[in-house]
């Protein structure tokens, strides 16, 4: 099995320690591993003998052997046509754009998968699905969206749970209420915004645990998260691309779905029932009732 996959499978149950070198290797792999143990060792925060551990907890007898198996990993995908997939940017007039967009974001999403442990994914999952814990929802300029999305199905499925947007001066004025009852979902990707950076920071010195949606650079909220979930922007566009983003906020969406079936359903029969009364989508329609013009 090749090193990522077992970095990302699940199969390994890693330290806190161990898991802030998984988050190195998978945001810049496989560079990140190639180095000395200081040099992984200082950029993932931990010690040198945590790194010599971590080797050991991956199967290998000691450092050495696990940058040899990811040598060998480096030297395969050099000869391979699949890792020239994205080097080569065919011309308008060879190919059909929107193909080849389609392709590029496709090649994001399986990069995704890649990159996030799967102990990130259900750790995001199970603050969400807290019941006795208050969910916020922040964005910035451009993924502010995605805060939105999470919100619109997350108050769905569990009460206390709330979009912070608007004026800049009302979204200060919520952290008023943040403490060690609350769950700050926050997306945040280059170019970081500083008022995003700041309010998270203020909800952490407050007490609440941050579930950070950021790139492979990860944004400054990493060095307070609690949960810090990965992934690539990079695409044919001089914009990032938010396609995996989406991708893994829907997962978390469909996990918690999942997770809160049974304690879910009722507010959601509720739910409908009062927009049926309200005739808020087209649905609720009653063709019975006839047209008096």
């Amino acid at each position: 099995m090749a090193i990522r996959d077992r970095l990302t499978d699940g199969a390994i149950t890693f330290t806190r320690s161990e898991l802030k070198i998984v988050r190195q290797l998978l945001s810049n792999y496989p560079a990140a591993g190639l180095n000395t143990v200081a040099h992984l060792a200082a950029a993932a925060g931990v010690s040198n003998p945590t790194v010599v551990r971590f080797a050991n907890t991956l199967g290998f007898e000691g450092y050495p052997e696990f940058q040899k198996a990811l040598l060998s990993e480096v030297q395969e995908r050099m000869s391979s046509p699949l890792s020239m997939l994205d080097a080569r940017r065919p011309s308008l007039e060879q190919e059909n754009f929107y193909q080849y967009f389609l392709r590029a974001s496709i090649h994001a999403l399986e990069s995704s998968m890649q990159m996030l442990p799967s102990e990130d994914f259900e750790a995001a999952v199970d603050a969400a699905a807290d019941m006795s814990a208050r969910i916020h929802c922040l964005g910035g300029r451009f993924s502010g969206f995605l805060a939105g999305l999470l919100w619109s199905h997350m108050k769905q499925l569990r009460g206390d749970t709330r979009w912070i947007n608007g004026s800049q001066a009302d979204q200060v004025d919520q952290l008023v209420d943040l403490g060690k009852r609350d769950v700050l979902f926050v997306y945040d990707y280059r170019r970081y915004q500083n008022d995003t950076i700041r309010f998270a920071r203020q909800a952490a010195e407050q007490g609440s645990r941050i579930v950070l949606f950021t790139d492979r650079w990860l944004s400054p909220i990493a060095d307070f998260a609690t949960v810090t979930l990965t992934a690539p922007v990079d695409t044919v566009s001089p914009y990032d691309t938010m396609v995996p983003a989406i991708a893994q906020t829907e997962a978390v969406i469909a996990a918690l779905t999942a997770r809160l079936a049974t304690q879910s359903r009722g507010r959601i029969e509720r739910m409908e029932d009062l927009r049926r009364g309200y005739a808020i989508t087209e649905d609720a329609f009653n063709p019975a009732v006839e047209d008096d013009r």
